[in-house]
Order: C-alpha cells, then structure tokens, then sequence
C-alpha cells in the first residue's frame, strides 16, 4: 500500500521562503514531500498554456507515495495542485491564502478557495499541519516506520 503524503508546492526556493523555518520542520514528517516552483515564469502565461504544463508536470513527478493532501501558499501554484488532484481525486487541497498574493490571480484565487477543504493563513496552515495530517493518516515525526508485511 502507497504511503499517504502532504505535498507542499512551494511558491519559491525554500532558502527565500519566509516561512523557511516552519516548512523545515514539516518537512522532516516522513509523509511530507515539497516540490520546488517552476522554473517557467507561469504568472506570464495564459492560463490554459499554464494548466497544460502544469499537467505535464503532474504526470511526470514520481512521488514517494500517494497524495493525500496537496498544499499551496500562492494561487499560482493552483495550476499544479489543481493537475495533482485531477490524478489524485481523493486528495485533500490545503490553502495558505496571504491577503494581496491574490493582486492579478482572483480567479485562481476564487478557484483554490472554493476546492481547498482547509483555508488558512499560510503560518496558521503550516501549523494546523501535523493534525491534519494524522487525521488522514500521513506519517509525522512521531510516527514510527511501518513494518514490513510478511
């Protein structure tokens, strides 16, 4: 059986991410995965030029488990989330919603608020994480490895 994951797309390299500190400690959850953002300038595109790469995208990216949760802390990176979950229907989408990231992107905006089963702040979302997460049974820090069927 896959291994359930939060995938945290991340609107920009975690190093310049100013919420680094509380994404690091997510990320050492062993059912936590961050995906970097894209290298293509997506905010510049129109929109259904953006939604097809970003399905290329989804279907290449070779996961350690299976989507549970998908996160994301800018409506730019709806495009991605939203071909994740197209693959992944039962997935939960988390949305770290900043007032004014939105300036330009209402309608992604709109379209993440109304899919996400959890809109929060993006610090108040990285913190309700970890419940969350064992509510859907993704592995955290303290959950010990699963043994192996024999």
């Amino acid at each position: 059986m896959d291994q359930p994951l939060l995938v945290l797309l991340l609107p920009r390299p975690l190093e310049r991410l100013e919420l680094e500190r509380p994404v690091r400690e997510l990320l050492r959850a062993q059912g936590v995965v961050a995906v970097d953002p894209s290298r293509l300038p997506i905010g510049r595109m129109p929109a259904n030029l953006a939604a097809g790469l970003a399905v290329g995208q989804a279907k290449r990216m070779q996961l350690p488990g299976t989507p549970a949760a998908v996160a994301i802390l800018h409506p730019l990176q709806f495009f991605l989330a939203g071909a994740l979950l197209a693959r992944h229907p039962r997935a939960e989408l988390w949305y770290g919603r900043s007032p004014g990231d939105d300036a330009g992107f209402e309608e992604l905006d709109a379209a993440a608020s109304k899919r996400a089963a959890l809109t929060l702040a993006p610090a108040d979302l990285l913190g309700a994480a970890p419940l969350r997460m064992a509510e859907l049974g993704i592995p955290s820090l303290s959950d010990p490895p699963s043994a192996p069927a024999a």
